[in-house]
Formats: structure tokens, sequence, C-alpha cells
């Protein structure tokens, strides 16, 4: 049996996936929950579950008691409802603290390229802050920082889809020139739970993604074909979209963007080459493109009253 491998935010877009990467390597898998009922399920795999909140450090203590490793994928991308440094820098702050008090052999930082001090990016600001944190308790730390995570439902995939329903046209903020290296989702599970305990990675923050460089715009058509979506597009200067995006994050509880996340799309969003996976984790990861043009197609609906074939 493998080592006792905690995960803190199974259930959020990448977790499920990263659960059954960390079971598939053989490791004993334990998730901290703030609720039962939404804990993911992995088949027949064993898990244990704590029920705590990975922002209070006595729930952390207990979480980390007789774990051999740590792997965070907490994070939020909004000021709301809870703020970026609460989260993603005072977070990894207290997770520092409890695995050092726990004699945590490694945690596993899960952040996002762009990671940098730079006041007018609060997101990618407070995803550095909380690396340097989680790095001063003295765990040895490894930072994966991924460009954009493709799966079959949330993350980019759900903008998108809200895009699409905002009226008669599709915007394309500064008009999708942004390059990007998207990675799918199972890949960088993969890469996750291959950087558990590896002691020359220690220390290391590397940039991740996938095989291909494309523009924001080459991703967004990607989906509007997959989904046979017709409408016009329209390029708006990031400026004037900014407007609209303070006015929006001011009256609505769920914009459809914030000002800092139209700000962070100025900025390319690309990892350490286009081998960085088969160089730092010794496998051919996934092509995107091809993965989105099958995987981002629309599901077949239930029909009702029907029973699964046996």
């Amino acid at each position: 049996m493998g080592e006792r491998v905690l995960l803190l935010g199974s259930t959020g877009f990448l977790g499920r996936a990263v659960g059954q990467a960390i079971s598939d390597r053989g490791h004993q898998l334990r998730v901290m929950v703030r609720n039962q009922a939404r804990v993911p399920g992995w088949g027949s795999r064993p898990v244990e579950v704590r029920i705590g909140d990975a922002l209070n450090l006595d729930s952390l203590q207990i979480a980390c008691r007789d774990v051999d490793h740590v792997v965070s994928l907490v994070a939020v991308r909004r000021d709301h409802p809870q703020s970026l440094i609460s989260v993603n820098a005072d977070g990894p702050r207290l997770l520092g603290e409890a695995a050092r008090l726990a004699g945590i052999k490694s945690v596993v930082l899960v952040s996002a390229v762009g990671a940098s001090p730079t006041p007018r990016l609060r997101y990618l600001t407070s995803r550095w802050m909380g690396e340097q944190e989680l790095r001063g308790s003295g765990v040895p730390t490894t930072v994966l920082r991924f460009s954009f995570i493709l799966g079959n439902d949330g993350g980019v995939l759900s903008d998108f889809e809200r895009a699409a329903k905002f009226g008669p046209i599709l915007v394309l903020p500064g008009g999708g020139q942004t390059r990007l290296q998207p990675i799918v989702r199972e890949d960088a599970a993969k890469c996750i739970a291959l950087a558990i305990g590896r002691e020359d990675l220690f220390g290391s923050s590397l940039d991740l993604g996938g095989p291909e460089v494309m523009t924001y715009q080459t991703l967004f058509n990607i989906f509007t074909r997959a989904r046979g979506i017709r409408k016009p597009q329209l390029s708006i200067p990031i400026p004037l979209l900014l407007l609209a995006a303070h006015v929006m994050e001011a009256v609505m509880p769920n914009p459809l963007v914030v000002p800092d996340e139209l700000r962070t799309l100025q900025t390319d969003n690309l990892g350490d080459g286009l081998d960085c996976i088969a160089r730092d984790f010794g496998f051919r990861p996934l092509s995107p493109s091809l993965w989105a043009a099958e995987h981002w197609r629309p599901r077949p609906r239930a029909i009702a009253g029907a029973r699964p074939r046996d």
C-alpha cells in the first residue's frame, strides 16, 4: 500500500480527477470537506473523510494527523463570496503551519501560470503570495502552475457556455489573441499525483501546459464549433469591457466577468515549453484541441423514465 495523502479541494473542478489519480498510484487517500454529502465517489476505492474547513487551523491540524503528504487544490478566482487573500494567500499559510506541526513529508500546491507580485493582477498576485507563505513554513513544497485546464464540465467551459448565452453576439475580449497552452484535466491530475513525494521537485515551481499553443479565440472557436453555435463574433477592446465589468461586479451576485479576469486575459498563459509534461513527468499528454472538439459536444438528454442498460 502506498503512502497516506490528504487532498484538499476534492469537491472542486479538479478534485475528483486528482483523487482518482492519487488512488491509481496506490496511495491511501484522505479528503477534508465541509459537507459530507459533497464527497466525490471513487468507485470501490476506500477514502477516508474528515469534516472541516481548509481555512481553519484546527481543522487542518486534525486532517494532517498520520498523513505523509498533502495536495492542495484550494483557490478562488474572485473576491466574492470569499476574498482572494483569505483563500489563496492565508489558506496556504495555515496549511504550512498545520503541515509543519504534523511532520508532513511534503506538500504539492496547485497554482496558476503567471503567479507573480503584480498589483494590477490581483488573482495572480494572491496565488504568488500563497506560494511564498507555504514555502515560508519550511515544509518541503512543490508548486505546480497550470495553464488553462480543460474538462467536460466547469472551468473555462462554464465561462464559454455563459458567454454564448449572453445576447445575440459573441464577445472576444481584446480580440482573443492571448496565447494559451491548455491541458486536459486528467493529464493535469496525473502530473499532480506523480509529483507527490518527489524529492527532486521540492522547492520547484513548474509552469505546465499541454502540447499545443493556441489563442483564446482558437479555443473559443473549438467550443462554438463543437456546440454548433453560429452567432457573430465581435472584438471589443479590454478598456471598454472593463467599464461593463465594473458595473456587473457592483450589481450582479455572479457577473459574467470581473475586471481582474479581463486584465489577466491580456497576459499570455504558457507553460515552460511544449514538452514540459514529457520532460518533467515522463508521459505524453492528450491534444487539447482534439479532446475539446470531441468532449465539448452537447450531451444527449436522458429520456424521462428510461433505465440504463445492463
